[in-house]
């Protein structure tokens, strides 16, 4: 393996366990890699306002370098306090958008428009406000028709059953959207974002910002939005529990699962073995 500089994790399915936490174990790992002067940081799909606030509650803030959000529409320096913003939406377009799914009259849809780490929406239950306040996002309940209207907005998520995620796919290969990117980033969200933006712009414009090179990057990730990410990396990682399309496309496909620490085993034996250093700055 070359030198590593960087690594990079998405946030669920692969940081996360399956309750959401980051375990003790993995929280030591990302400490070694501090240690060794290697930088560290999570790419999500979350806004990354969330992933401060998210940070601060994992008493990992001191050992995070950067925040990709937005699945790579924006980028925030922990050390410098600083965001950069690449890419938004046409809040009309978006509007068309789910116009055209509620056509479909499936049951329990839940459109979130994004903005920052404020979820749009046109109704809230118990289970999406928990899942907001999980993500230190808000929700809030708006005409969205009226409310797109000459808007520029993040994304748009729609939230769903599992079983009638499929139609949601199908559906999106028939509206022809040339200014949008549409994709599941888990067996109940379908997102829809610009076309421009991926995970793996993301990392890119983090190289550009420390001046660091892709070969010397490590990216974990398990679902289909982290592909250009770890294709793009120098070594990309699939989780054992990650989709066989991420498992095809990865350099390395851990022997564990994100409930198994298979991040935290991959830096304790593969990462910090090969590390050739530190650094005060780190």
């Amino acid at each position: 393996m070359k030198p590593v500089t960087l690594v990079v994790t998405d946030l669920d399915g692969t940081l996360l366990d399956s309750n959401k936490n980051v375990s003790e174990k993995t929280k030591e790992a990302i400490k070694q890699l501090k240690n060794h002067g290697i930088l560290f940081g999570i790419a999500s799909g979350r806004p990354v306002e969330s992933g401060i606030i998210l940070c601060q509650k994992w008493g990992l803030a001191d050992d995070i370098s950067f925040l990709v959000g937005m699945n790579g529409g924006a980028m925030y320096d922990m050390r410098r306090k600083e965001k950069e913003s690449y890419a938004d939406m046409d809040g009309e377009l978006i509007w068309k958008i789910i116009d055209e799914y509620n056509k479909l009259n499936l049951p329990d849809l839940h459109y979130e428009v994004m903005v920052g780490n404020d979820r749009y929406v046109e109704w809230s239950s118990e289970e999406t406000l928990a899942n907001a306040a999980l993500y230190g996002e808000n929700e809030i309940i708006v005409d969205l028709e009226q409310f797109l209207k000459g808007r520029r907005v993040d994304k748009l998520i729609i939230r769903s059953l599992p079983e009638t995620q499929p139609a949601l796919v199908e559906k999106a290969k028939t509206l022809n959207l040339a200014n949008c990117s549409a994709f599941p980033t888990s067996d109940v969200l379908f997102e829809f974002v610009n076309p421009e933006i991926n995970k793996g712009y993301g990392i890119q414009r983090v190289c550009e910002h420390y001046g660091l090179n892709l070969e010397n990057i490590v990216a974990f990730g398990d679902e289909a939005n982290d592909m250009q990410m770890l294709s793009l990396a120098g070594t990309g990682v699939a989780m054992q529990n990650a989709v066989p399309a991420v498992k095809h496309i990865s350099d390395v496909v851990s022997e564990y699962t994100n409930d198994q620490d298979a991040l935290a085993h991959f830096i304790d034996e593969v990462i910090i073995p090969n590390a050739e250093g530190k650094l005060d700055q780190a």
